[in-house]
């Protein structure tokens, strides 16, 4: 809660900054595609996603810019067990770029989101029972996917090239499985 409570104040505070600045002015449409593991408290599994979202302008000056990532929704799934496990992400944030650099070509940028993920999963994963060697859950064959609903988060950080092609790094994390997941993530805005 004092998370959606400092981002709410940043967001006000942005607005009175500064009346000149353009405002909702730039809108962009995002896709991306992740590829990393799953990072379970004893072992891991590799890990894709595929996303899509919806990014405005806020704020622009020449030492940095602001965007608002107004709706951001992600599939991902463990490359092993996408039919038994699989994490729904829809969530909000910001998205701060560097100034260009490279002759105009580059700038980087980091993004942190929030919002809600649901956590498809078959079988009974509330109870999750950890060893020294391995993770076990009670999955039945014939038991449908359930989902769980849980508060997530994403941090990323990265390049963009030609303010079009996005390369880098993000960390996903919610509360209902507590697992971190780490993903190379390559995006396109257009």
């Amino acid at each position: 809660m004092k998370a959606i409570k400092f981002f709410s104040v940043a967001i006000a505070m942005l607005f009175a900054m500064n009346a000149s600045a353009k405002v909702f002015e730039d809108n962009h449409f995002m896709v991306n595609a992740n590829v990393g593991s799953v990072k379970y408290p004893v072992s891991s599994d590799g890990a894709f996603g595929l996303g899509a979202g919806f990014q405005t302008g806020l704020y622009e000056n020449d030492w940095f810019s602001l965007s608002w990532d107004v709706l951001h929704f992600e599939w991902n799934a463990p490359f092993d067990s996408p039919a038994d496990l699989d994490w729904l992400n829809f969530k909000t944030g910001l998205r701060a770029f560097s100034p260009s650099f490279a002759n105009g070509h580059l700038r980087a940028y980091t993004n942190f989101d929030l919002g809600y993920t649901c956590v498809l999963a078959k079988g009974v994963v509330v109870d999750f029972e950890w060893d020294d060697d391995d993770m076990e859950w009670d999955v039945d064959a014939d038991t449908k996917l359930k989902g769980h609903s849980a508060f997530g988060l994403t941090w990323g950080i990265g390049l963009q090239l030609n303010k079009k092609i996005s390369l880098g790094y993000s960390l996903e994390y919610d509360t209902f499985t507590e697992f971190k997941k780490h993903f190379a993530t390559i995006a396109y805005t257009f």
